[in-house]
């Protein structure tokens, strides 16, 4: 069975949920903080990028296909576990 990760931008995320309109879930090293009075304090982003790996992944090296993987969800058995999966399309922009 296939494992789903998500992630926001480059930042994978854990503990991702519905919340009525769309997944969302906490960056990877998150913890949560407990403030008196107000209670536990999350850090909720939308998954916008959903990558399937493989159960039995061949962890191939990255090529191409795997930087440039476009689409909202996308499958992955190699090495960077679905982490470099359509990090292609994202560059930097100078400011």
């Amino acid at each position: 069975m296939a494992k789903q990760l998500y992630f926001n931008g480059l930042v994978e995320l854990k503990g991702v949920h519905h919340d009525g309109r769309k997944m969302v879930g906490e960056p990877v090293d998150y913890v949560p903080v407990y403030v008196q009075g107000e209670g536990w304090k999350h850090n909720y982003i939308v998954a916008n990028r959903i990558v399937n790996y493989k159960s039995n992944p061949s962890r191939h090296k990255c090529d191409a296909r795997c930087m440039n993987a476009s689409g909202r969800t996308m499958n992955c058995e190699c090495a960077c576990g679905g982490v470099n999966h359509g990090k292609g399309a994202f560059s930097c922009v100078e400011a």
